[in-house]
């Protein structure tokens, strides 16, 4: 392991202006430690030799179960419309917030805003 710093207190300063934080010469100093340490660690384990070894998609071995695709009826418009929530205005009236076809849904935008 290399003992040289791969990373400067400078490089620290300079990521968490990037990130907007302010960090005291403290901070940064255990921050330039702290990721070094973990280079450190990231260099010992690109020195252990993985020939032969398979690239991982998961620690587990997962197989995923397919079911067969096939088309099903889907649900009538009515009962979609029947599902319509009550009372989006807030006028007290209990009657689906539907226009008949469509679901009525509260405005996002005002142009009042």
């Amino acid at each position: 392991m290399s003992t040289k710093p791969t990373v400067t207190p400078e490089e620290i300063k300079k990521i968490a202006g990037l990130a907007k934080l302010t960090l005291t010469e403290e901070q940064c100093r255990q921050y330039t430690s702290q990721i070094n340490t973990i280079l450190d660690h990231m260099q010992t384990l690109n020195s252990i030799n993985t020939d032969g070894v398979e690239p991982l998609a998961h620690v587990l071995e997962i197989t995923n179960v397919f079911r067969p695709d096939q088309p099903v009826p889907s649900m009538p418009h009515s009962q979609a419309i029947d599902n319509a929530p009550k009372n989006v205005t807030g006028s007290g009236a209990e009657a689906p917030a539907t226009d008949g076809d469509f679901f009525l849904v509260p405005g996002v935008f005002r142009p009042d805003a």
